[in-house]
């Protein structure tokens, strides 16, 4: 089964390999007015009563806080269920960096990409045909086709067009 400390130091090693739990300026998302910061890739304007909580505690306090936040956020039962350790990191950061929807489709893609007929309804969602199909794949060649359909999922944001302001 999948290991939360490994998921979680591979992500933190992505946003923050310091673990310095230091507050920086950040995008704001979608229609968020600025400024944004973000401690440890938790931005204020997508998570402002988290993001509040661990600003106010003191230094040294904020990691534990930080990984809490992606342990109740992020972290879940069917993460756990994966018999890889190498897949599971890679979705986990995915997740905790552009939300769960968009790494469970990537991931889904993934996994169809080796199948004919499309096991996997691609939805984004959790569920037993997602982990039972992810655990059947080979886990190398897997992150391969998982970092093709998240790189895939990157080029898409830039090509769309930006979003008009209200």
């Amino acid at each position: 089964m999948a290991n939360w400390d490994t998921a979680y130091n591979w992500m933190m090693n992505n946003v923050d390999p310091q673990r310095a739990c230091a507050q920086v300026p950040d995008a704001c998302p979608g229609e968020v007015a600025g400024p944004c910061f973000a401690i440890s890739g938790i931005n204020s304007g997508a998570w402002p009563a988290e993001f509040a909580a661990i600003a106010a505690a003191d230094q040294a306090s904020r990691e534990p806080l930080v990984q809490k936040f992606y342990q109740s956020h992020f972290w879940n039962y069917w993460l756990a269920q994966l018999n890889s350790d190498e897949v599971c990191k890679r979705i986990f950061d995915f997740a905790a960096k552009d939300g769960g929807i968009a790494a469970v489709r990537s991931l889904q893609l993934a996994v169809n990409s080796f199948y004919d007929g499309n096991p996997l309804v691609v939805d984004g969602e959790w569920g037993p045909k997602t982990v039972a199909a992810t655990n059947a794949c080979n886990p190398l060649t897997l992150v391969a086709a998982f970092q093709q359909q998240r790189a895939a999922y990157y080029q898409a944001v830039v090509a769309a067009p930006p979003a008009k302001a209200k």
